[in-house]
């Protein structure tokens, strides 16, 4: 169990860093200060408390991954079929093992 969510504490980690990364693009518009759209600014500090939370979440799943006893085991493979991205789904898996009714590689979709 430990690992496991380890494992997911180090996912929403690397996805409050890609939210990070964003920031730069979300927060240009057309040369306009922020300051001059309400709705706009409110939209940008929404963004930021999105990459606050992930980081939240991921430090407490992985404090919960290091007070759960050793012993604790969980089979997470039937909720590993949830997962559409096989390449997350695999990373959640773990090194050693490959997951069930996971989506093929491929899945990600560029619009």
């Amino acid at each position: 169990m430990s690992e496991l969510l380890g494992r997911i504490s180090i996912e929403l980690s690397d996805i409050a860093a890609q939210v990070e990364r964003l920031h730069p693009l979300v927060s240009a518009q057309s040369g306009q200060p922020a300051t001059s759209d309400p709705l706009y600014a409110q939209a940008l500090q929404s963004f930021d408390h999105i990459e606050q939370k992930l980081r939240c979440l991921a430090g407490y799943l992985n404090d919960l991954g290091a007070a759960a006893a050793p012993g604790w085991q969980l089979d997470p493979q039937a909720a590993l079929a949830a997962i559409t991205l096989s390449d997350l789904a695999l990373r959640l898996a773990g090194e050693n093992s490959a997951p069930r009714g996971c989506a093929p590689a491929g899945d990600f979709e560029l619009f």
